[in-house]
């Protein structure tokens, strides 16, 4: 099965996604910029094309345009990719553009061997895999031939330029039929008086691993570890926390107590320093240890806070007739409810600046607790409203 997609930078303008969605789009590869780690050389359409991707839903991968004239210059370039995709989620592979189309190597000391190239396009793949993404590197037929050893590429994707053919005539994994200067049209990306780039993938990314767990190296069980968490973390449900895990014997294993309760993802690596992203996802108020390398103890605990920050959290005590008003964060509006009716009364719950407001007021001697709750959260007590004489 193929899927078709498009290819887009800066030139392209300001995409209308939905527009480029509704016309068939199954895919999108994004220019993340050029050359070395500097934010000037960012495409500057990044980052709106990115989240209005992940908003629509529509799978994405994107690629550098390199500049790389040594080896040692690539690592900046990965670096580059790295930063601008961090907290986001391609399904497809990141790409490094090896071509030379604004005759830059050609000026610079002429196009490098297809040895340096070959080493170029390792160094940057084999790091974004170890980062935990996918990886390949693109170019057309003559680069293929003429300046890069595609068998030592084998484990990374292939992204081929042969525009204006009715079939690509070298095996690769994702196809770029059409120029935009060209042929090349897709509905809500076409650059002005032109078009846009076109391509076909014949792999499933959705569904498919750049690394398969027999090619990751993992820590064998009960191998010895050193975790920089080790106490009860609180995380607001829906919000992620990041934990490092130091271990020599390959990428440990980490697994939640309870299914259904946080979502546990391989982040990155710096030499023997692994590092995951753990989402809190289960129900409010509940607690999940964190096992590591099979040990049957937990390293840590994640409890699922509410995303309610309220501005009391200690006991509040008034007399019959006072006032208090609680201060609460959150985007939508939350719930505020009595644990006993017959004690105090709420008097609504209304926007003011950043906060949500609520004032209570006590009409009998008693105690009620006051709970929270936004969305589909359950309520959450947070503090006790003492009424006195």
């Amino acid at each position: 099965m193929a899927y078709r997609g498009i290819d887009v930078s800066y030139c392209n303008g300001c995409v209308d996604w939905a527009k480029a969605k509704s016309a068939g789009l199954q895919f999108a590869v994004l220019q993340l910029g050029y050359g070395e780690d500097s934010t000037n050389q960012d495409d500057c359409q990044f980052k709106r094309n990115v989240s209005e991707c992940e908003r629509l839903h529509i799978p994405w991968g994107a690629y550098l345009y390199s500049y790389a004239m040594r080896e040692s210059d690539v690592y900046s370039e990965l670096n580059h990719a790295l930063r601008l995709i961090k907290g986001y989620h391609p399904t497809y592979p990141i790409f490094l553009d090896l071509e030379d189309a604004d005759g830059y190597k050609a000026r610079n000391g002429g196009i490098p061997s297809a040895r340096v190239m070959t080493n170029i396009a390792k160094i940057f793949c084999s790091g974004i895999v170890k980062a935990g993404y996918k990886a390949g590197y693109y170019c057309n037929r003559d680069w293929y031939y003429n300046h890069i050893y595609p068998a030592e590429l084998k484990q990374y994707s292939f992204w081929y330029a042969r525009p204006e053919v009715s079939a690509p005539d070298i095996k690769c994994d994702i196809w770029q039929s059409n120029f935009g200067e060209l042929s090349g049209r897709w509905n809500g990306a076409n650059i002005s008086g032109k078009g846009c780039d076109t391509n076909v993938s014949y792999v499933d990314y959705n569904t498919k691993k750049e690394v398969t767990p027999m090619q990751i190296h993992y820590a064998p069980h009960g191998y010895a570890f050193k975790c920089d968490t080790t106490t009860t973390v609180h995380v607001k449900r829906g919000a992620s926390y990041t934990v490092k895990v130091n271990c020599n014997g390959g990428r440990p294993t980490l697994v939640a107590g309870t299914s259904n309760m946080v979502n546990i993802t391989f982040k990155s690596q710096s030499g023997n320093d692994y590092c995951f992203t753990i989402t809190a996802i289960g129900n409010v108020g509940k607690s999940v240890g964190i096992y590591i390398n099979g040990l049957k103890i937990s390293t840590f605990i994640v409890k699922i806070d509410t995303i309610v920050e309220s501005d009391t959290t200690v006991d509040v005590n008034k007399k019959i007739g006072e006032c208090y008003t609680v201060g609460l964060k959150c985007n939508n509006k939350p719930t505020i409810t009595l644990g006993t009716d017959d004690i105090a009364t709420l008097c609504g719950v209304y926007k003011s600046g950043d906060k949500w407001l609520c004032p209570i007021v006590g009409y009998e001697e008693g105690v009620t607790g006051v709970y929270t709750s936004v969305n589909d959260e359950p309520p959450v007590k947070r503090f006790e409203f003492k009424v006195s004489k």
